[in-house]
């Protein structure tokens, strides 16, 4: 009797110690699980943190370019607005009374930009190949904007192509403005009854 006691306290202390044995195993990976996880949050976190530094960084880095491209066009001119390159510009190029809209197009192959009348539709395509002024493409602008003033410089060369100066020209109506960064650019302006280049340097 005593013998069959012993065994069923035995068989239970053996019970327990196994069922506590699994218990701690099973806590034990669960807590190994939950740091993993702890640490894959807190990996991707700083991951995201890292992102959107650099989102901001850009952002600011594209906030001070627009900033120095603007007070750039309001060296050389009195009143001019930035416009993203990607933006069209709604205005009345051609003196109508009707707002006209402007486009600039760059697909790598072919650069220019299209302006539409707004009362007749008319299309016009300056650059794309075609000669205009001295050139047949517009690749090279990094910025453009509206220009509202009456008066503006032309710079003039001589036929080597070195710079002979420059002089004034009355603008009849609103132009737009296409600059390369230091370089200069110049103006799109619609002058007795045409599209005329006026060149600018810095």
């Amino acid at each position: 009797m005593r013998k069959l006691i012993y065994l069923f306290i035995v068989f239970g202390i053996t019970s327990c110690g196994g069922s506590t044995a699994e218990q701690a195993m099973s806590e034990l990976s669960t807590a190994s699980e939950t740091k993993n996880i702890e640490q894959t949050e807190i990996g991707q976190v700083d991951t995201i943190i890292t992102d959107v530094e650099k989102d901001s960084a850009d952002i600011e880095s594209k906030i001070d370019l627009k900033n120095y491209w603007q007070e750039s066009l309001n060296m050389s001119f009195k009143m001019a607005t930035l416009y993203d390159i990607k933006d069209t510009i709604h205005a009345d190029f051609n003196g109508d009374g009707i707002i006209d809209e402007a486009v600039y197009l760059d697909d790598s192959e072919t650069s220019g930009i299209i302006i539409m009348h707004g009362n007749s539709h008319e299309v016009i395509r300056i650059g794309f190949g075609v000669q205009f002024a001295h050139m047949t493409e517009f690749d090279w602008v990094d910025y453009w904007g509206l220009v509202k003033d009456k008066e503006t410089s032309e710079t003039t060369f001589e036929k080597g192509g070195d710079v002979s100066g420059s002089h004034d020209v009355t603008l009849q109506n609103l132009s737009i403005a296409l600059i390369a960064d230091e370089v200069g650019g110049g103006l799109i302006a619609y002058l007795n009854g045409k599209y005329v280049w006026i060149h600018q340097t810095c």
